[in-house]
């Protein structure tokens, strides 16, 4: 037998490959047990939307948390685990915040909910922003259902949907209550978005970024326009924190959505590093806004560029802006997000139990109007 048949029918290979079969399926499976039950509850609620706003939310925002952590278990049962870095902000959880990511692979999204779905009341009160192609896919129509908003990129779009951004936050965004509100600066993932970037700061003499993107300023200008405060001791119910988190991949080789599915990577830990600022740190008018934002892009490129050469992430603390006033906050030097395994499983028995549920009335229904027919 020649050296590439032997290669063929290596075992360790084959498992690998009739694992992430397996796998895939069984993704694909649970898509089709949750999602659908997910709306059936929902209809059924719908008379609560009108009679009590606040309970259908706050009920609507555990049964979001409960569907997503599903994405969570795809890749926390393959072993790629998210590790906590940077300023400890978990004492936010309750409060107003604007969390900027720098945006990465398909795989960014899952990663996210799997380091916020181990945050218990976190999930629940989420608001994210996401490009409005997110909203055809499967679960862009579950975020639809929980207020989340589509962002539409392009010249042609771009002041129709930051109006549009403007009113949902005001009309949805506040009401529901929903705590934090996560935003993609980039306005893309770095494959696509770096080489016009790099055009852009090229033609404008800005930083030339190979880790990250330029990033666009539009909608965060927005945010702070209209539903932050001005001081972050200041009384109203509006924005008064800013996150900006760094995902860094081992080695710069990102995981993406088909990974996370089959898992046939090796297991590997992404690292998550949390920066937090007070409200008033942050710039509102424009152009001072974009200098401060790109200053944070720059930070990121250089700590993601010594990540990559070294391996180790850098321990140092990353410098603040200047007059950062979060003095003494505690740090997170490598601490990996940790779930409750009899959450997944409690979790998967509700869906399961659900599916059987609604099949069998949706079946009763069916046998009901054709006797009635015929």
């Amino acid at each position: 037998m020649d050296s590439t048949a032997h290669h063929r029918l290596n075992p360790k290979r084959l498992y690998v490959w009739l694992r992430a079969v397996v796998r895939i399926l069984f993704c694909s499976f649970n898509n089709l047990y949750c999602i659908p039950v997910h709306f059936c509850w929902l209809l059924i609620l719908q008379p609560l939307k009108w009679l009590s706003p606040t309970t259908y939310w706050r009920i609507e925002g555990v049964m979001f948390r409960w569907l997503l952590s599903m994405v969570a278990l795809w890749s926390y049962s393959n072993g790629y685990h998210v590790v906590e870095r940077g300023d400890d902000v978990w004492d936010l959880k309750d409060q107003r915040t604007l969390v900027l990511f720098n945006h990465q692979s398909t795989s960014d999204v899952p990663l996210i909910m799997a380091a916020f779905n181990s945050r218990i009341q976190l999930f629940n009160n989420i608001m994210w922003i996401m490009d409005h192609i997110f909203k055809y896919t499967n679960f862009g129509l579950v975020s639809w259902a929980h207020g989340d908003f589509f962002i539409q990129g392009g010249k042609e779009h771009r002041d129709s949907s930051l109006v549009k951004l403007e009113n949902h936050l005001r009309n949805f965004y506040i009401p529901r209550m929903r705590k934090w509100l996560v935003l993609f600066p980039e306005g893309g993932f770095l494959k696509n978005r770096k080489p016009s970037s790099q055009r852009y700061a090229l033609k404008n003499n800005l930083p030339v970024l190979e880790n990250v993107s330029l990033p666009r300023v539009g909608a965060l200008k927005v945010i702070l326009d209209s539903v932050a405060a001005d001081q972050n001791d200041e009384k109203t119910d509006t924005i008064k924190h800013l996150l900006d988190v760094t995902i860094a991949y081992p080695g710069g080789d990102p995981l993406d959505l088909p990974t996370i599915f089959g898992g046939w990577r090796p297991p590997c830990d992404t690292i998550f590093h949390y920066r937090r600022f007070n409200i008033e740190e942050v710039p509102k008018e424009e152009e001072a806004l974009t200098e401060w934002l790109y200053t944070r892009y720059v930070e990121k490129e250089k700590i993601l560029q010594e990540y990559y050469d070294t391996g180790v992430f850098p321990e140092a603390p990353t410098p603040h802006a200047p007059g950062y006033l979060v003095e003494k906050v505690p740090r997170l030097n490598g601490v990996q997000v940790v779930h409750d395994p009899l959450e997944f499983v409690l979790r998967h028995c509700f869906y399961l139990a659900s599916t059987y549920i609604w099949v069998n009335i949706i079946a009763w229904i069916f046998s009901w109007i054709f006797s009635q027919l015929w």
